[in-house]
């Protein structure tokens, strides 16, 4: 666990504990990963990385938000942790050992109760409303009639598929109560939900919600950090 660290803000990934055994650190945004420990909680940090540089950058930009979760994600598969967001930095070593030792029992009892945990996104995308074409060679008031019945039927068909997203979501929020819905675009919904690691349930309640909601495709993902919950 080096601490031998160059001057200067020091960028981070994420909190953990303090591991028992040698830690496989990653790749950071540049530079190897490295770990510095206080007591019981230690955070995952690269040294060097200019963010002012990188936000006049966008594709530079782009491939650092990839690299900062691939960090985290790879961290995920050997040790419990506090992601942090893109971005976070702090000014000094002396800085993050302090904050360390002030925050240590707060972070231990986030990292204690998350431990066993997973979050999953599940993600729901309405399916296209296919209507039949209005019929050829309809002139007046049939043809009228023929379009006023096709919006008509166009709009049951999303109110059902609204109601089939309502009973849907509440039955997610019944079964789980660690789960969270994000802001999404028109015709699609997220919601995260955070469950033990390799909780069997989920994939069955999976089942059941796309039975329940037949004009939405849903789509779990693998097991992620505990992005919205810590």
């Amino acid at each position: 666990m080096s601490s031998e660290l160059t001057p200067g803000p020091i960028y981070l990934y994420s909190i953990c504990p303090r591991p028992q055994q040698p830690l496989t650190l990653p790749l950071g945004l540049a530079e190897p990963t490295q770990l510095i420990a206080v007591d019981n909680i230690a955070a995952v940090v690269e040294t060097g990385v200019d963010l002012e540089t990188l936000q006049t950058d966008e594709p530079r930009l782009l491939n650092a938000v990839l690299s900062h979760d691939r960090v985290i994600c790879e961290l995920f598969q050997t040790t419990p942790l506090l992601p942090l967001r893109f971005g976070t930095q702090i000014t000094s070593l002396n800085h993050l050992k302090a904050h360390l030792a002030t925050q240590g029992a707060d972070y231990a009892a986030k990292l204690e109760a998350l431990a066993p945990k997973a979050e999953y996104q599940l993600k729901l995308i309405a399916q296209t409303v296919e209507l039949p074409p209005v019929a050829a060679g309809l002139t007046g008031r049939d043809y009228f009639l023929a379009k006023k019945q096709r919006l008509e039927d166009q709009t049951t068909s999303q109110e059902q598929q609204q109601a089939e997203l309502a009973q849907v979501l509440d039955h997610i929020y019944s079964a789980y109560s660690d789960c969270l819905e994000a802001e999404s675009p028109a015709g699609e919904a997220r919601v995260y939900i955070l469950v033990d690691r390799g909780d069997e349930a989920l994939v069955q309640h999976l089942e059941e919600w796309r039975s329940q909601a037949p004009h939405w495709n849903l789509m779990l993902s693998d097991p992620l950090p505990p992005y919205h919950f810590v």
